[in-house]
Formats: C-alpha cells, structure tokens, sequence
C-alpha cells in the first residue's frame, strides 16, 4: 500500500514538473518575463544549436535567450562568441528574429567589425523588408558597422532610405548620418548637407528631430538651412523630442542674433525715446518701458512657453538662456523662467545636473540679483547637498543678501560653519559671511567678534586659515573701528599653539598693515615674535621680516614729520630699529633665499637713508583678499567675465553668449523664412485606413452628398472606394451615413385578433386578413435576410 501511494506522489510530481516547464515555454512564446527562469537551464551547446536550427521556434528561442542575456550582462557568458551563430539568422522569414539579430549587431558589430562585415549582404537585403521596423534597424545595424570600405555602401543605402514612406527608417537616416560624419567629418560633408536639407524638410516631427541633432553637431554654422523652417519649427517645437528641443533652442537662439532685429525699448513716459537692446542685460537707460519685437522673434519666444514645465532639466535651463540673451530683465521675470529654474532645484530626478543650474543661477543672479531675491529661502542648504551645490548655493545668497534680509542669512551662514565637516563648504560660508560684513559697520563688528570667538573656543588647522582670511578682509575695510579685534589677534598669537603657519603668517601681515592706523600696540607684537623666529614656518619668518621693516619705516615718517627741525632719524635710540636690526640678521642666515634677500634689501635700504623708496615699497594700500558681493558684471561674448564666478569651465563655456550681429531691414530679414517647400512621405504608404481615405476631407464630407463622392454629373462614384488586398479580396469603403443606410427599420409586428362570428363573409374576410399579415410578415423576413448578404459581401 505504501509503494502505490509513492509511486502515485511520485508520478504526480513528475506531472506537476512538466506542466511548469510547458507553463514556462509557453509564457517564453508569449514574451512574459518568465522565460529567463526557463533559459537558464539552456547550455552554451545548446544554445548554439537552437541558434543553428532549422526550425524557426528553435531559433526565436535562442535569440530570445541571448536577449535575456543581454539584458542581465552576465559576465560568466561570452556573448560574442556567438556573434557567427547570430548573424547567420539575420535571413530569417521570422520578422521578431530579424529585430532581435539587429539589436545584437548594434552592440557587438562595432567590436568585432572584420566579422560584422560579413553579414553586409544579408543586411543590406533587409533595407527592403516590409517591416519597417526591421528596415530601421537594419540601417542602424550597418552604420554601425565602422569599416572605411564599406562607407559608400552605407552612404547609398541612406541615400535611397530617405524616401522612406515610414517615419521611423527616415529618422534613422538621420542618426546613420550623424555616425558617418563622426568618423568621416570634411570628406562626406558635400554628401551629408543636401541629405539634411531633405531631413529638415519632412513633415514627421521624428525625422526633424534627427535632423535637428544631426545639424547641431555637424553643422551649427550653417544656419541658412533654418530660414524656411523657422516658423514651421516654432510650431513643432513641442512635439519634437526633448534633447531636439535642447538643441534647436540653442540654434534659434543664435540665429536670432544673426537674422532678426533686435527688441526696442520704449520709454513709457515718452513714446519718441527707443532705443535698441544693450548687450547689457542691465544696461536700461529707462525706468519704465515697453519692448517692441520683431514677430518671428515674438513667435520663437511664445513658442518656448509651453516647454518651461518640460521634464527634461536641460530644456529648461536652455530656455532661461535664451530669455536671458535675446530679451530685457523686463522680460525675463515675466517668462516665469526663473520660477522654473527654481522650481527644477528641488526635484529630486536632477541630482546630478543641480550643480549646473544653480551655476547658471549664480550668473543671472550677478547680473540681476532681483530676478531671484523672492526666491532667498530656497537656496539655504540642506545636509543633503553634495559639495558642489552647497558652494554653489553659498555663492548665490552672498549675491542675494541685501540690508532686509541680511539678519536672516547671517544666522543660516553661522550654522553652517559651526555644523558643517567640509572645508570647501566651510571656507564659501565665510566668504558669504564677509560679503553680510560689508553692508554695514554694526555688521562688520559683530561678524569679527563672533570669529574671534570661534577661533579662541577651537577649531580645526583647516579652518584656521579661512577664518584669518576673512578677519583681514572686515579689518581691511575699516580698520580704525576694529582697534579691539587687533588687540584680541595679539592675545591669539601668544596662547593659540595650534595655529598653521599660514593662519599666524596671516595675522602677522594684518598687523603690518595696522601699524598705518595704530602704531602703539604693533611694536610690542615684534617683541613677541623675536624670540621664536629660527622655529617659526617659512611663511611667517618673511612675514615677520616684512612686520620688523613696516614698523621700521612708519616710525623714521613719523619721527620726521614730527620734528620741528626736520633732522636725522636718530636710529641708535629707537626700540623698533633695534628690533628690525635684529630680525634682519636672523634672516641673514636663515635657509630659505628669498628670505636672505628680503632681509639683504631692507638692510640696503634703510642703511643707506633711502626711507622714500623704502616707503613707496612698504606703505603701499593693499586690496582686500575678498571680492565685493555684488558683482552687476556686464553681459558680453568673453568667458573672462565669469571668471570670478569660479565656474566650472564646461559651464563658462555654455553660458558664453555672442553679440547681436543683425544689421539690416526688418522686411528683408522677414523675407528670408518665407515657408519653404516640405517633403510629404505619409502618401506613399501602400496601406489604407478610414483616415487616409478622407484624409483630404473634411468631417463633413463624410456624408453621401458630399462633392468628392459624386461625378460630375451628380452620380456618386464608386469605383475610387474599391479597394484589393494583398490576398486578393475586395473591399468597399464606406462612411458611416452609407453604412447605416443599408439596415432596414423593422416594422413593429401587428397582433392578429381572430374574432369568431355567425356570418360565413366575416369569416371569410377575417380569414384574407390573417393571410395577408403572414404574407407581409414573411416579405419582412426576406428583406432582412438580403440586407445581411449585402452587408457581408
């Protein structure tokens, strides 16, 4: 009993394998995601052999395991190892074969060309396969192929491909071309431009696409090929794709400036006083004003509204960019542009290009800062922010802060350097913080006092550097207010061991220069420094070597205009002259050149009396080490304007903008985009449709009488709706009137009453009666009967 009832568990099992097995081949067939499960269990034997079949199952089912492959890169597989195996099937009647053998030559064909060259020929005969889909991939799959030889057999397949009636094989003409200009460049181009002139010209907005990426990178120069699409582009802007609005934006753009007026601006308050666009963007001579446009330029910025919500990040900054060359600030703000940059800040699919766009952010902001002052609370960091972005947010509110909401940023910049661990972001935030200093003296005290408390509370070697940095900055700016920050730096050279030599060499040089505004407590600091001078770091042993002859001349001035009698400066009696006596033979022996020779100068000097030339070298004004906040840089074709940005160099480049050449008539330059002739595919296609029929039609010639459907004699014409497949059967087309005209209203049935009566010609007559209503019954029948024939005929 026990061995029957394993025997029934075991078949069972067996049973319940095989149906997951077939389950799983059959979901395989249906392209479920299933059959990855199912082509595991393939070997590389066999699947070289399904590959090999003749049965075309067998083969869609090898190819379709090398897709899963493909797909899961598996690197244990050598997939070109079956690039023969493959290739051979690229023959096949199968047409989802054909597709799958096309996609595995755009990857490996490239790698292994010598042998991809073989299967030219079978390519080559799938330019002309039905499916249009097999075609483009064919034409992908032999561009890809980067053989010199085989160039001119490329370059004819494109060249009848273009003709294409589908839309798809002609936008892959476009791509084709684009490959052999990346490898032949000057030697196709004769070839390549009159092709992309016939690609500019195509009605599908996909082929244009291509074209357009096509033109952007072969030739952006060639702007002339735009004029008679120029309008026609505008209004197929939004159904292009997105990296062809990226780029046709930007050809726009730039032929703007070379073929359309620039905008006038007109006074508000007195119509007479226009004048054209600056290349400023703030450079506006009127306080109110209103812009006059050229229509083709007023076209392509209308045209640009739609795509300023465009999920595609870079669409929107080159939207912005060409608000911001080719109209006035009045403009800009009300293009809602700056709301969209904005609005792409905290999206979190643009990571990565965030950096960017606050970098062009950080420019519009230079030139404009009010475009985005409503938008402050925006740029505040967040413990998310990468290094980049966080310097580049830091930048954007030192150009922002102004006296209303300087409170506010000043206490955002606090936090940031008492909580944030990266110097880079660090060093931006004192920056910012020295920007706020500059507003105003209260300001500026306040920030100094709060530095010195951080720097005597401990912090960081790195950060030492830039908090010295910024403290010399604010001193600079007014340092007759600052007497008591000058008296706790002193305190700070003495306790703080664990300042850097760059730290102390920059406080040693802030008191140099102090000894201009407050003599007094400057020598005392030489005094202190003396003692340690061989154990001091190489920039502060200079430094000090600069301190010593700094004091050394501002006393020989100020003994001399002191004195009533105008005589020697008696150097033997001087306290500071024995000091820099002394320094300046310590530095006589010191290792570093520069340093014996700071020393061997000063010593000339001042031993030979020359306390003029010794003061134009020492006394001179120095400018601050940070660079005021607000920049209002002007507008202008040269990079160098950015440099003090500190952007990255990809980016000055793209934001490079050129100058508005146009110098000509308004009527000729609208002359030049008069439509040009455009190239119509769809009415080669061999297919018909209800849409195609009445293509030419509008909805009211859909109706029996409408013009198109009769002769001229008033008949309707019939034979141009007869249509003949492929397979030889014949069809009528009709419209929905004629349709529904061939059904017959039912009469609704009449009930038949017999009523019995003693008269025999009643019973007569009741009985005529019920025979003619069976006759009319069955005359209804057959007309209902006839009218289904005629339908299914």
């Amino acid at each position: 009993m026990v061995d029957s009832i394993s025997r029934i568990a075991s078949a069972f099992e067996s049973a319940r394998e095989l149906t997951l097995e077939a389950a799983a081949v059959a979901a395989s067939r249906l392209g479920e995601s299933s059959y990855h499960r199912y082509s595991q269990s393939i070997t590389p034997e066999g699947l070289r052999s399904l590959l090999n079949s003749r049965n075309s199952r067998e083969v869609r089912d090898g190819m379709k395991r090398v897709a899963s492959l493909m797909a899961c890169d598996d690197p244990t597989i050598n997939l070109e190892s079956y690039f023969a195996d493959v290739v051979k099937n690229v023959s096949s009647d199968d047409v989802k074969v054909k597709r799958l053998v096309a996609i595995y030559m755009l990857r490996y064909a490239e790698k292994d060309p010598g042998l991809a060259l073989l299967a030219v020929n079978s390519v080559q005969r799938s330019l002309s396969d039905p499916d249009s889909e097999v075609r483009s991939l064919a034409l992908k799959a032999i561009s890809d192929i980067k053989i010199p030889s085989l160039y001119p057999i490329v370059l004819h397949s494109v060249k009848k491909a273009i003709t294409d009636a589908a839309a798809d094989v002609r936008c892959a003409v476009g791509f084709a071309l684009l490959k052999l200009y990346r490898e032949q460049r000057e030697e196709l181009t004769n070839d390549i431009l009159p092709l992309l002139q016939d690609l500019l010209a195509d009605l599908d907005p996909e082929v244009v696409s291509s074209a357009i990426i096509l033109m952007k990178e072969a030739f952006p120069d060639h702007l002339e090929l735009l004029h008679g699409h120029f309008r026609r582009y505008c209004g197929l802007l939004p159904q292009l794709c997105e990296w062809s609005q990226l780029y046709l934006i930007e050809l726009f753009a730039k032929y703007c400036k070379c073929f359309i007026p620039k905008p006038i601006l007109v006074d508000s308050s007195d119509a007479s006083l226009t004048v054209p666009l600056s290349d400023d963007f703030t450079d506006i001579p009127f306080a109110v004003y209103n812009v006059s446009y050229h229509a083709d330029l007023s076209l392509f910025l209308d045209s640009m509204q739609k795509l300023l919500h465009s999920q595609n990040a870079a669409v929107v900054v080159a939207i912005s960019k060409a608000y911001f060359e080719l109209t006035p600030p009045l403009t800009f703000k009300n293009s809602k542009a700056a709301d969209a940059l904005v609005r792409l800040i905290a999206v979190p699919s643009v990571a990565d290009g965030r950096a960017l766009i606050l970098q062009c952010i950080l420019v519009y902001c230079a030139v404009d800062p009010s475009t985005f002052s409503r938008f402050l609370n925006k740029f505040f960091l967040f413990p998310s922010d990468d290094t980049n972005t966080a310097i580049a947010k830091l930048k954007i509110l030192s150009t922002l802060v102004d006296l209303n909401n300087v409170k506010r940023v000043v206490s955002e910049i606090k936090y940031y350097i008492a909580n944030d661990q990266r110097p880079a972001v660090i060093q931006e935030a004192l920056n910012t913080l020295a920007g706020c200093g500059q507003l105003s003296r209260s300001l500026s005290l306040h920030i100094t006092k709060w530095l010195l408390t951080r720097m005597v509370g401990g912090i960081s070697s790195a950060s030492l550097d830039s908090f010295v940095s910024v403290l010399r900055s604010l001193i600079q700016e007014n340092p007759t207010e600052h007497l008591h920050t000058m008296l706790d730096l002193s305190r700070v050279l003495r306790t703080q061991d664990n300042l850097s030599g760059t730290a102390k060499a920059g406080i040693v040089w802030l008191f140099g220069e102090f000894s201009s505004i407050n003599f007094i407590i400057c020598p005392d600091v030489l005094r202190v420094l003396i003692p340690n001078f061989s154990r001091e770091p190489k920039e502060v042993r200079l430094q000090i070597v600069l301190l010593a002859a700094k004091l050394l001349s501002w006393e020989i001035d100020n003994s001399r205009n002191s004195s009533t009698e105008g005589g020697a400066f008696d150097a033997e009696n001087s306290r500071t002259a024995q000091m820099a006596r002394a320094v300046f033979y310590l530095a006589k022996f010191d290792d570093d050149f520069d340093i014996r020779d700071r020393s061997r100068l000063f010593c000339s000097l001042f031993d030979n009396e020359r306390y003029e030339i010794a003061s134009l070298l020492l006394q001179a004004p120095k400018p601050s080490s940070i660079a005021p906040m607000t920049l209002h840089m002007p507008l202008s074709g040269n990079a160098s304007s950015f440099a003090s940005l500190g952007l990255d160099p990809d980016t000055e480049d793209y934001l490079t903008f050129c100058s508005w050449t146009f110098d000509g008539d308004a009527d000729e330059s609208s002359a030049l985009r008069a439509p040009a002739q455009t190239k119509d595919y769809s009415r080669m296609k061999t297919s018909f449709s209800s849409s195609t029929f009445f293509g030419a039609k509008t909805g009211n010639n859909f109706s029996r009488d409408s013009p198109a459907a009769q002769t001229s004699d008033g008949a309707q014409s019939h034979a141009s709706r007869d249509f003949t497949s492929s397979a030889g059967r014949k069809y009528k087309l009709q419209s929905l009137d004629e349709f529904f005209s061939d059904i017959p209203v039912k009469d609704q049935r009449k009930r038949r009453v017999i009523v019995e009566e003693e008269s025999s010609d009643e019973g007569e007559i009741s009985q005529e009666a019920s025979e003619s209503d069976d006759i009319s019954v069955s005359s209804s029948t057959e007309s209902d009967t006839e009218s289904e024939i005629d339908v299914n005929t």
